[in-house]
């Protein structure tokens, strides 16, 4: 068998980069090792600059009330004390001034069922990645094999695409390095009725080693993620439901009434935090892209947008590879010059939200709250950290001076200016 392009893994960025592909008409191939679209619970977040890409794609017009819902407000609150800092979306760009929060992978099925109705394109699921095939020093294709059937299939390609998460097999038979860090935390994930008066506006709790996060989500519902250490989720899980669902509702005293859905632990999800960084993205014949390449920890909110963002840059570098017959690493390096920046900004930003979000020591804390309340009352430097949560920015949101700023160590003469 024979394609132009073969992408390992239907996920955020193989999805977006098939159907990208495929709507200009590249013969692709779309594997994943699923037997079907995914349905585990987990809320998602289309940022702005995702939802330029959807709209690139033609399927933001069919993202309804019933599939998404906006948020325009995410309020930050100190557990167990006050408001701390609110970033308001409508001060962004418009149209698209505002997050999206979807359910259970419903935008994702959506690009999935575009994919699947375009002509010069494949989805197989149920595919296991096996090796690849080398061609005179180059990647030349895959070797996979498909659930029910016997023996072997080799796929040959102009291009092999790698987008099959942080623990990637095509980056590991490719020989890239990587430097793959797993945080001490991850999240607990729930599913819950919305509280009343809970309308277009997120809370994000922070304390002591402790961080609560509520999103409205479409049918009247809320995602919850909960922090918890990583290695100790079934520690926790053994202090038992009706403890942790009373220190929930401790916190956010709207969630007690919701919290009463909340019967088994089977209703709870576990979202582990990975990072990576590559050596490189791109070799002869093969490119990586999302968390293949670059995964990042959620604080940034843009891990699933960073992957849609490769594939569209990807896509656009393969047309113009198709035009020349020039599939040489040295012509896909376009693609990783244009993407690396905002990627490794991103990287570092999570981990400096991390660091301070996810700390439980006083002093930390007190800087965290600090500068908190200082962008609050800052609207330069608040625009700034949005547009990169917004995924508008490539320069980092804060230089050295305006963290002193937002610590209120020094004065901002420009703290009413907001860039247009």
């Amino acid at each position: 068998m024979k394609v132009e392009v073969v992408v390992v893994g239907a996920g955020g960025g193989g999805a977006v980069l098939g159907l990208a592909l495929a709507q200009q008409g590249v013969s692709v191939l779309v594997l994943e090792r699923q037997p079907g679209p995914p349905a585990d619970l987990r809320g998602e977040t289309i940022q702005p600059n995702g939802q330029r890409i959807l709209e690139q794609l033609g399927i933001l017009p069919a993202l309804t009330p019933e599939t998404v819902q906006a948020v325009s407000r995410f309020h930050f609150v100190g557990i167990g004390g006050e408001r701390l800092c609110t970033m308001d979306y409508e001060v962004l760009p418009a149209p698209h001034n505002r997050a999206l929060v979807a359910l259970s992978g419903a935008v994702h099925h959506l690009i999935l069922g575009r994919l699947s109705a375009q002509k010069s394109a494949q989805l197989w699921y149920g595919t296991e990645f096996q090796g690849l095939v080398q061609q005179g020093g180059r990647v030349g294709g895959v070797v996979v094999r498909r659930a029910g059937e016997d023996g072997s299939i080799e796929v040959e390609a102009q291009l092999v695409v790698g987008a099959d998460g942080a623990g990637s097999l095509v980056r590991r038979a490719l020989g890239v390095n990587a430097d793959v860090h797993r945080y001490r935390q991850g999240y607990l994930i729930m599913l819950l009725p919305r509280p009343e008066g809970m309308q277009g506006e997120a809370r994000y709790y922070v304390g002591r080693g402790e961080l609560l996060g509520l999103f409205p989500a479409p049918g009247e519902r809320v995602v919850a993620l909960y922090m918890v250490e990583t290695d100790a989720v079934e520690a926790f899980k053994a202090r038992g439901l009706a403890a942790f669902k009373a220190r929930v509702g401790e916190i956010d005293a709207a969630m007690a009434k919701p919290l009463e859905s909340l019967t088994a632990w089977e209703q709870v999800g576990f979202l582990p935090c990975t990072r990576v960084r590559t050596d490189r993205w791109v070799v002869e014949g093969a490119a990586l892209i999302g968390d293949a390449a670059h995964a990042m920890n959620p604080h940034a909110s843009q891990g699933r947008m960073q992957a849609m963002a490769d594939a569209m840059a990807l896509a656009e570098v393969i047309m113009r590879c198709r035009v020349t017959g020039d599939w040489s690493a040295r012509a896909l390096s376009a693609y990783e010059r244009a993407r690396r920046p905002q990627v490794e900004m991103l990287q570092r930003l999570a981990d400096e939200q991390v660091l301070f979000w996810n700390a439980a020591d006083p002093v930390r804390c007190f800087l965290r709250d600090r500068v908190f309340r200082g962008m609050d009352r800052n609207a330069r430097l608040r625009y700034q950290a949005l547009m990169a949560t917004a995924g508008l920015r490539m320069a980092p949101p804060l230089t050295w001076m305006d963290k002193f700023m937002a610590a209120g160590f020094l004065p901002d003469s420009r703290a009413d200016e907001i860039p247009r």
